[in-house]
């Protein structure tokens, strides 16, 4: 891949030159991290994805059947993990990349999609795959196909038409905050000539009617459920103005895609004032303010990269949502779009050269990424990190061969417990065991699909945590409910503690988590 030799890549070269870059940062966010995530936000996504549903008790289910598409294909283990959450972002790098040729970017196109490899909702911030990184994938494609939709005829207006409705109802079967980048496409549809002659074509209407046709079946098991997706996402905030987290979504497209942003701009800068005798630092203040800015009323790409930030403040400070700070991974997929735009359109004849410049860098980046990732796998196998060293590989292939030697013959068909991280039996030890949130009988467990389960053999998985010491952790919360629920039907209320460690050259120093597991014997059936 010789794409610093030239600055128009041929499309072979950007497609592998993308999915090498993200097959880096898998590895490189894999190999120091020896476990998912903290809060088991992935776990509960691949609990989420058996069997596949229209709806959970906390979200909608397109990440869970995403999920559940990847591991019917894949092996069930952390790495394989890591390249879902790295493929996620590589198709949302091809949409960035057909929205900028949409926008007629030319030369430049692909480095609007590079350009996002250093920013850090595609890179980091990516690895943890939930309801916000899924965005990274989709909206792209979704500003992509409203121009698509109003620039083509005939057939092809048809198809994409269609497949603006399909990919808007996979953003709102995501997250419902995609509501507000539903709502800003309306804003340069509106504006510009084009975009308000096509809302005198049958085209939008084909795809409204295509996005309502989508979600019927959400809507009909939402309203089936007491609308559990909708009750969480109220509880989650709104009510109240919160300027500390207002101020932090407001600078996230500084903070977030810095990196990027200071690269481009300073070597555009760099380049022009070199050829023009301007002063460097002059010129790199200018380009760094106007990357940002308008080029006209109707300038469809600025409405597009606006809109998503500025409608999320403005319901904000509505008091109809409480901003978090991870809203804002999925917003800036059109800011490189914007700036490179602006950039060549102050300085053009800098182009070729700045591209070349930036080219160079890429691998000598991707290298020190390699470099990085090693060196912060050895600080935490040497500090004792617990995040790195917590087992829960071997704790859940253990609980479940003891398990079976306590069963002989027998099928253990669910787990209770600790939400999420009792999803850990499923994705390391059986896949396919039914998780279900809690306990059997909850209304959240019933929207799962449990089924028969008083038939059922089970188990009740309490995380206790780590030994410290010789001193084990107590019972927890969840040990409480558990023992209580079990002795009101009268049955044994002792866990068996199943005490787990990683070891191996990757794990120096030892560190024991303990894990209390509930028998719940199946009643025989009459």
């Amino acid at each position: 891949m010789k794409i610093a030799r030239r600055s128009a890549p041929s499309s072979a070269q950007i497609v592998w030159c993308l999915a090498a870059l993200c097959a880096i940062w898998a590895v490189a966010t894999w190999f120091p991290n020896a476990n998912l995530d903290h809060y088991h936000d992935m776990l509960e996504n691949y609990a989420w994805s058996q069997p596949l549903r229209w709806g959970t008790h906390k979200h909608p289910p397109f990440f869970g059947w995403t999920t559940g598409a990847w591991f019917a294909l894949f092996p069930q283990d952390d790495l394989s993990y890591r390249f879902l959450s790295y493929f996620n972002v590589f198709v949302g790098l091809i949409g960035v990349w057909f929205l900028a040729r949409r926008l007629k970017l030319g030369a430049a196109a692909p480095w609007a999609a590079l350009l996002l490899l250093w920013t850090l909702p595609y890179t980091n911030l990516a690895a943890k795959f939930n309801a916000n990184t899924q965005l990274l994938s989709i909206w792209p494609w979704g500003a992509c196909l409203l121009l698509a939709s109003w620039q083509e005829t005939g057939w092809r207006r048809f198809w994409t038409s269609i497949g603006l409705g399909l990919v808007a109802a996979a953003a709102m079967l995501s997250k419902y905050y995609s509501g507000l980048f539903l709502a800003g496409l309306l804003v340069p549809a509106l504006l510009h000539r084009d975009g308000r002659r096509w809302f005198s074509t049958w085209s939008p209407y084909l795809a409204v009617a295509v996005f309502a046709l989508a979600l019927v079946p959400h809507v009909i098991w939402s309203f089936a459920n007491g609308w559990p997706t909708l009750t969480y996402a109220e509880e989650q905030g709104g009510g109240t103005v919160s300027w500390h987290y207002i101020l932090h979504f407001g600078l996230a497209p500084l903070f977030y895609w810095l990196p990027a942003w200071l690269a481009l701009c300073l070597v555009w800068a760099h380049v022009h004032a070199r050829r023009s005798g301007a002063s460097w630092l002059r010129t790199s203040g200018r380009f760094l303010v106007q990357s940002w800015l308008p080029r006209g009323r109707d300038d469809v790409l600025f409405w597009l990269a606006f809109m998503p930030w500025a409608l999320s403040i403005g319901f904000a400070l509505a008091e109809l949502v409480a901003l978090s700070t991870p809203w804002a991974i999925p917003i800036g997929y059109a800011y490189s779009v914007l700036w490179l735009r602006n950039l060549r359109q102050l300085a053009p004849e800098a182009e070729p050269q700045v591209l070349q410049r930036l080219a160079r860098a890429w691998w000598p980046v991707a290298a020190l990424v390699v470099v990085l990732a090693v060196v912060v796998a050895v600080v935490n196998a040497r500090d004792g990190n617990a995040g790195y060293y917590r087992p829960e590989k071997v704790a859940a292939q253990t609980i479940v061969h003891d398990w079976h030697l306590r069963h002989p013959g027998q099928k253990l068909q669910w787990v209770g417990g600790d939400w999420a991280g009792n999803a850990m039996l499923a994705f390391y030890a059986q896949p396919h065991l039914l998780t279900v949130p809690g306990l059997p009988d909850s209304p959240e467990a019933r929207m799962e699909q449990v089924g028969d389960w008083l038939h059922q053999n089970g188990v009740l998985l309490c995380l206790r945590g780590e030994v410290k010491g010789s001193t084990a952790p107590a019972p927890t919360d969840c040990d409480q409910q558990a023992a209580q629920w079990l002795a009101a039907r009268g049955l044994s209320s002792t866990p068996h503690v199943v005490r787990a460690e990683r070891s191996g050259w990757r794990f120096p120093h030892p560190r024991a988590w303990d894990y209390a597991v509930y028998d719940v014997d199946a009643v025989p059936q009459r």
